[in-house]
């Protein structure tokens, strides 16, 4: 389920190792269609609009996931969240082949839109199916997944493995396999109890969601279902 985090990280991180071939690519594509060669300017600005574009779509992305989590649910909004995740990769990775470089910067922007998502929808889902003694611990979790994903990057970066001319397109490609992999995983993860209770106000949901997701006695089970029910009570 932390495949957001890692996600999120190995998009910045690749784009830095192939800037070269990118920044050819677009002189390329430009120069196909307008029958004329980009010049310095307007290619750095083009490089720069591909680059923050991402960030433009993370913050986008953190601004539209409170009314997903709200009508779609916590597993709900991760589950489309996959499908972002895969669309921008198909963009970026056929942006080449396609020859448009539009498709490379609505890629960019649509990943980042997952980034924004997934960084905000994950740690409350987990949080929300977590025992109540590693929720707080879980929070680091969100850390080790960057580092691993900013780590994973530069060994994908390399000259020797996929940062070469060739192969660039195949490395935003890549950014599909975390979310095809969590897309298969997550139906089989209960829904979050306090989303269930709360938001649909189903206790039987909401107890099986607890039975699912956390292994303990059945007293501390009925403890959170009180409690849930003590907070709701008190927002009424």
């Amino acid at each position: 389920m932390r495949f957001g985090s890692f996600l999120a990280a190995l998009v910045l991180i690749l784009i830095y190792f192939s800037f070269q071939y990118v920044k050819a690519f677009c002189n390329e594509s430009w120069t196909r269609r307008f029958g004329t060669t980009i010049d310095t300017k307007s290619l750095t600005l083009l490089w720069s609009i591909i680059v923050s574009i991402c960030a433009i779509g993370g913050l986008i992305g953190a601004f539209i996931v409170t009314p997903f989590v709200k009508h779609l649910g916590r597993k709900g909004t991760l589950l489309l969240n996959n499908g972002f995740a895969i669309l921008a990769a198909l963009l970026m990775s056929l942006s080449e082949t396609a020859g448009f470089f539009e498709m490379l910067i609505l890629g960019r922007f649509i990943i980042g839109v997952n980034g924004g998502i997934a960084l905000s929808a994950l740690p409350m889902y987990l949080g929300e199916i977590s025992q109540k003694h590693i929720r707080g611990s879980l929070g680091q979790v969100t850390s080790i997944f960057i580092c691993i994903g900013v780590f994973v990057g530069q060994i994908l970066g390399l000259p020797e493995i996929l940062g070469k001319e060739s192969s660039w397109p195949l490395m935003f490609g890549l950014n599909a396999v975390p979310a095809v992999i969590q897309l298969a995983v997550l139906p089989f993860l209960p829904e979050s109890p306090r989303y269930l209770l709360f938001e649909k106000n189903d206790v039987s949901q909401a107890k099986k969601g607890l039975c699912l997701s956390i292994i303990k006695v059945g007293k501390e089970e009925d403890d959170d279902i009180q409690s849930y029910d003590h907070v709701r009570d008190h927002e009424r």
